[in-house]
């Protein structure tokens, strides 16, 4: 649980860091309309902070 926690932690700050990156990856392909749009890029930003924090929680149980 540690290794996956760590690298959940990892993924997720790279989601907050570059956001266009993982709208890329998004299958089905994203229309541009909604790839330009900021809401888009937030919305990515804030999927990357709750990975965050399930991240932190599985280091911190694993711990315990």
């Amino acid at each position: 649980m540690l290794v996956v926690g760590i690298l959940i932690i990892i993924i997720a700050t790279l989601m907050i860091l570059f956001p266009e990156f993982f709208m890329k990856l998004k299958s089905p392909r994203i229309p541009e309309k909604l790839f330009k749009s900021p809401k888009m890029k937030i919305i990515i930003r804030i999927w990357g902070g709750i990975c965050i924090i399930v991240g932190i929680l599985l280091i911190v149980f694993s711990i315990i």
